[in-house]
């Protein structure tokens, strides 16, 4: 066991605090909305895992997506919440498939139907351009791609930007990219903050 030290806080007077940037807006560096996998772990998921039974782990974890990768940790897709919805079962049960037989990997989107965001483009651009540039991602998650490494580096959620950008969006529900701009587009729509793509 090791041993901890204390000291008394008798003389202590300060607090460390974060270093938050305060106005977070449209033209504020992209890489501001990042979930950087350098400093926080992705959460990832086997693909032999029961479908039904992730749904339920997803929702106890509070996660709306996972990364698939096999036994040796290799990125093989990702999956959601909307690709594990009621709907999505039963168009792969009237295909044949038994319910309690469907694993992540039937419903998961592969790797090769995937497309990602370079991250050192990512890093010379700002919030604005990055929801433009996905205005017609039907999805919520966009995966950050390192292509110095070849590794997945990251993702960007489109319900932390509604987040960072303190926007009038309810969270509670899973917002797209195509959502999230065609919301921008409305609520600028008199005004010249929001550039045209």
């Amino acid at each position: 066991m090791k041993t901890l030290t204390y000291v008394t806080t008798t003389d202590i007077r300060d607090l460390t605090w974060p270093v938050i940037e305060e106005n977070v807006g449209l033209f504020t560096s992209a890489l501001h909305v990042l979930t950087d996998f350098k400093s926080s772990s992705p959460r990832l998921i086997e693909p032999t895992v029961r479908a039904d039974v992730l749904v339920e782990i997803m929702k106890k974890e509070h996660v709306r997506m996972k990364i698939v990768v096999d036994s040796q940790n290799n990125f093989l897709g990702v999956v959601s919440l909307e690709d594990l919805s009621e709907e999505a079962f039963i168009k792969h049960i009237a295909a044949g498939y038994v319910r309690d037989e469907l694993l992540a990997i039937d419903l998961m989107r592969s790797k090769d139907d995937l497309l990602a965001v370079s991250y050192k483009s990512l890093a010379s651009g700002d919030i604005e351009s990055l929801i433009l540039s996905q205005k017609n991602n039907p999805h919520q998650h966009l995966l950050v791609v390192d292509e110095e490494t070849m590794s997945i580096r990251g993702l960007i959620s489109a319900n932390d930007i509604v987040r960072q950008l303190k926007l009038n969006i309810d969270v509670a529900t899973s917002t797209s990219f195509a959502k999230l701009n065609e919301i921008l587009e409305h609520e600028y729509a008199d005004s010249k903050r929001i550039r045209v793509a």
